[in-house]
């Protein structure tokens, strides 16, 4: 797999130039490049760098990577997950029943619409359907199941609208991919040329100042571009032709993660309008998140020799497991990693080079403490963890808990 960058020169999102530094971590690798034990040490590892721009505050990675082979073989999928469904379900049925409730069969096209799942759930509310993925396993996957997915990566244009099958669509949806994207304006510009009249824009991406709240330093990944909070998204959708709905579809209870979900509707373009940020205010708040960081890290690294000498085990393959861990010290004191889902047998995470299993590696051999790197999924795998292999609720620890230090 070969793998280059370049550094940025202008803003992502206004086009502007000049940067302000936000968080530099050093040597980190992708999130999904689980690697067998004969090619340990041969993964991509590069510094990431954020920054925020001086003119519009939004905040960016300043490289840009070419990960074309890498995301043709990803794997990553929510669908094991009862949490994830449910949310999914509630998604669909929210944006129907609000905004597509006058349409006898709305058109939905999902960007990054993995192995189908969100789609399903919009074709059971009587939808037509079609999503983009650039996975091929994933799409394949998703055609299988009936859902039309076309393999590729979306840039606007997605292949010419002949390959999707619709002159128009009704909503355009996407979770946690919107924030992949490194030029969001001209995918914005191609999504607003895609939606029918008042056509509906759904963008699920991490919410930067929860981010910050948390000093979840794990979710600054190379995969991802941008890095939004109400204010800079509100902003960035104006300046491309479309209006806040809402930021408030679903309950939090119901949100993933930390999640920012947000609903805006196809208007006329109002290039360059910036009126939803105040710069100085949101550069300033920024300044003090590498500090920080850096204290969230040593807080985690500490735990763990705390604990040493204990059999620790990480449940998360997923990002956030893969890149908390990459960034510690004495990530060597983990003992493995588990996931519902894991990519395959006899594979080892990125850089910290842990085996990873299925959960029943927690019942066959037991560990002395669970870090759940997938909080978000926290009650929901506590739940499962007690029910299967009687471990007690107190074995379980979230991550987040950890890096705030409200636990020991």
């Amino acid at each position: 797999m070969t793998i280059s960058q370049q550094r940025i020169s202008t803003c992502r999102v206004c086009g502007h130039g000049g940067f302000v530094p936000v968080i530099l971590l050093p040597g980190m690798p992708f999130t999904d490049q689980f690697v067998p034990k004969e090619r340990i040490g041969t993964e991509f590892l590069a510094d990431i760098e954020i920054v925020a721009c001086k003119a519009c505050a939004s905040v960016q990675n300043i490289h840009d990577t070419d990960m074309s082979d890498y995301y043709r073989a990803y794997t990553y999928s929510v669908q094991s997950s009862g949490f994830a469904r449910g949310f999914m379900k509630a998604l669909a049925l929210a944006v129907k029943q609000r905004f597509l409730s006058h349409i006898a069969h709305p058109v939905v096209l999902e960007i990054g619409s993995g192995t189908g799942e969100q789609l399903q759930d919009f074709r059971r509310l009587g939808c037509r359907v079609v999503g983009v993925e650039p996975s091929r396993k994933l799409a394949e996957h998703a055609n299988a199941q009936g859902i039309k997915t076309i393999e590729g990566f979306f840039d606007g244009s997605v292949c010419g609208r002949a390959a999707l099958g619709e002159e128009s669509f009704d909503a355009i949806v996407t979770s946690y991919t919107f924030d992949h994207l490194p030029n969001p304006g001209a995918v914005l510009r191609g999504m607003h040329a895609m939606l029918s009249t008042s056509g509906v824009l759904v963008i699920e991406v991490h919410d930067l100042d929860l981010i910050c709240r948390r000093d979840e330093y794990c979710l600054f990944e190379h995969e991802h571009y941008t890095y939004l909070n109400e204010g800079t998204m509100t902003s960035l959708l104006r300046r491309y032709g479309f209006a806040v709905e809402t930021f408030t579809l679903l309950d939090e209870s119901v949100k993933r993660g930390n999640s920012l979900l947000v609903v805006a509707r196809k208007c006329s373009v109002a290039a360059g309008e910036n009126a939803a940020v105040n710069v100085s205010e949101e550069l300033a708040a920024l300044g003090s998140l590498g500090r920080s960081v850096a204290e969230g890290i040593a807080r985690l690294d500490e735990w763990l020799t705390l604990h040493q000498g204990k059999r620790i085990v990480a449940y998360g393959a997923g990002g956030r497991g893969v890149m908390t861990i990459a960034a510690l010290e004495n990530h060597a004191i983990l003992s493995a990693m588990v996931d519902k889902n894991p990519k395959g047998a006899g594979l080892y995470s990125p850089k910290s080079h842990l085996e990873v299993f299925g959960i029943d590696e927690l019942g066959r051999q037991r560990a002395d403490l669970v870090l759940v790197f997938s909080y978000g999924y926290f009650p929901e795998i506590v739940a499962e963890v007690q029910e299967r292999f009687g471990y007690q609720a107190g074995e379980c620890v979230s991550m987040l808990d950890v890096l705030s230090g409200t636990v020991e």
